[in-house]
């Protein structure tokens, strides 16, 4: 069992946000749950790579009545959503053969009247996940609340290996991978509001093999 005073699980292994993996090589990820996620990207592109998270969430967020606007809601490829008015398109991929056709191309959110809200570019994203996530290793937990926050990991872990851009953009065209924003915009009123980014892809536990060459459980 591992303790974490920031109340985030820990296997003793500090967690980082670069783009490179957390431990010899490995990328290490957690999870309880059957939905996790693999990145956490910003925006590059589009009205959010201009003007940045806080006129984004005015713009496409939904208010709540504690003066808060969120920018929350599953975004899948191909698929409007109606919370937002969104829809997640990729742009210079070609899922029928899974090859990238424009080296340019993108990951966007694009408004009703075709207009891209939120970009994220090939180059950027595939240097994140390509260096990231290599050799990835999923670890089940669970944890107690009761007295301090408590973790318990399980075996076996998953283990990843031989990924590549092109099969995280398949899965992504294919639905898979969705899009789980959590970006809030609080004080929303006031003249000194604050805001939280938080662009988050997510994914199935049961279909991360999509992702690999080499998959499969490790009993330790």
């Amino acid at each position: 069992m591992g303790y974490a005073a920031s109340g985030y699980p820990t296997l003793r292994i500090i967690p980082n946000s670069r783009a490179e993996p957390d431990f010899l090589g490995w990328e290490m990820k957690v999870f309880s749950s059957d939905r996790i996620t693999l990145m956490t990207p910003e925006p590059d592109g589009g009205m959010y790579g201009e003007q940045g998270v806080k006129a984004f969430v005015r713009e496409y967020g939904h208010p709540t009545k504690d003066d808060t606007l969120y920018f929350t809601g599953i975004h899948r490829a191909d698929c409007r959503n109606e919370k937002t008015g969104l829809t997640l398109a990729v742009r210079g991929f070609n899922p029928a053969r899974k090859v990238i056709e424009d080296v340019e191309g993108a990951v966007e959110l694009l408004n009703d009247a075709g207009h891209c809200a939120a970009a994220w570019s090939f180059a950027d994203l595939m240097i994140g996940w390509n260096k990231k996530h290599a050799q990835a290793a999923y670890v089940p937990y669970e944890s107690e609340k009761e007295l301090a926050p408590a973790y318990r990991y399980f075996s076996p872990t998953l283990l990843g290996e031989g990924t590549d851009f092109n099969r995280y953009l398949a899965a992504l065209c294919a639905g898979r991978v969705i899009f789980d924003p959590g970006s809030k915009v609080m004080n929303a009123s006031a003249a000194k509001s604050t805001v939280k980014a938080r662009s988050q892809f997510r994914m199935s536990v049961r279909n991360l093999s999509e992702l690999y060459q080499k998959f499969g459980p490790v009993e330790f």
